[in-house]
C-alpha cells in the first residue's frame, strides 16, 4: 500500500496545523506556478525562504554527499538538496491591517476662472489622499517546507530533471532528519523549550511551541520543472514519509 495519498481539492485547505510541501529553486524566487499562490498566501514564510537562499548566494556552499546504492557521490551547492521547515508565522495566520491609497473627491467650490489657485480654505482645490486601514483575512496556520530541488528555475536554467530527482531524494532524507531530531528533542526537553525548528530558523519568529502536523504537497515538481509526477513519486514512496497529494480538479500537474 503507497504511503502517498493522491486527492483532488486545493491544497490550501489542509488541516491547522499542516505542513505544506513544495519544490522550489534556490534563487529565493517564488515567482509562478504554484509558488506565486504560496508567496501571496504566505508572504512572511517567503521572506524567510528569501533570506535563506540570499545567504548562500552571498556566502556560497557545498557539501558532497556520499555515494549510496542509489546515487554516486556529488558535490551539492547550498541549499540544492537541502530541506528548510518554516513555521507558521503569525503575519501570514492572523487578520493584518493593510494600508490603502484613496484620494478624496475634487471640490468644485472656488474652481473658476483665476480663483481658488493655490490657497486653502473652504474654496481650495482638495486633492488630498489618506491611508484607509483594510484588514487582510486571516489564513489559516499552516508550516511550510521548502524542498530545494533545482538550483535555478526557467526553462531554459533549470536543473535538468535526473539531478531535480536527486535533488528531490536528497532533500527528503534531510526533512526525515530533521523531522527525527525534531521528535528526539520533543521526547527529552521540556515542552517550554522545545523546538521543532530547523537552525536556520531558530530566529524567525516562529511558534516554538507548535508541532509538526502532517504533510500534504502538490504533485512535486511536475509543474515548472515538468518531471514527469511518477518518477518523483516513486522518490516520495522511497523516503518513506507519508504524505497527502492534492490535485486541483481538472490540474494536469499540481
Amino acid at each position: 500500500m503507497s504511503i502517498i495519498t493522491e486527492i483532488q481539492g486545493d491544497l490550501f485547505d489542509a488541516p491547522e496545523g499542516a505542513a505544506l510541501i513544495h519544490a522550489c529553486n534556490c534563487q529565493g524566487s517564488w515567482g509562478k506556478g504554484i509558488a506565486a499562490t504560496f508567496k501571496e498566501k504566505y508572504p512572511a514564510a517567503y521572506r524567510i525562504f528569501r533570506s535563506h537562499c540570499q545567504q548562500y548566494l552571498s556566502h556560497p556552499q557545498t557539501w558532497t554527499q556520499t555515494q549510496t546504492s542509489r546515487q554516486q557521490s556529488r558535490a551539492f551547492k547550498l541549499p540544492e538538496g537541502t530541506a528548510l521547515i518554516i513555521p507558521p508565522q503569525p503575519a501570514d495566520y492572523q487578520p493584518q491591517p493593510q494600508p490603502q491609497s484613496q484620494t478624496a473627491p475634487l471640490s468644485n467650490c472656488g474652481r473658476g476662472r483665476g480663483r481658488g489657485r493655490g490657497r486653502a480654505g473652504g474654496g481650495a482645490l482638495h486633492n488630498s489622499r489618506e491611508l484607509t486601514a483594510l484588514s487582510r483575512p486571516a489564513g489559516k496556520k499552516h508550516w511550510i517546507i521548502c524542498l530545494f530541488t533545482s538550483w535555478h528555475y526557467g526553462r531554459w536554467s533549470r536543473s535538468p530533471p535526473d539531478i531535480i530527482l536527486e535533488n528531490t531524494m536528497s532533500a527528503m532524507a534531510d526533512l526525515k532528519r530533521q523531522i527525527a531530531a525534531a521528535a528526539a528533542a520533543s521526547s527529552t526537553t521540556s515542552p517550554a523549550t522545545t523546538t521543532t525548528t530547523t537552525t536556520a530558523l531558530a530566529a524567525t519568529g516562529g511558534c516554538e511551541e507548535e508541532q509538526l502536523g502532517e504533510l500534504w504537497g502538490c504533485r512535486l515538481n511536475a509543474g515548472l520543472f515538468e518531471v514527469p509526477w511518477e518518477r518523483t513519486k516513486a522518490v516520495l514512496e522511497e523516503a518513506g514519509l507519508a504524505v497527502t497529494i492534492v490535485q486541483p480538479p481538472g490540474s494536469g500537474y499540481e
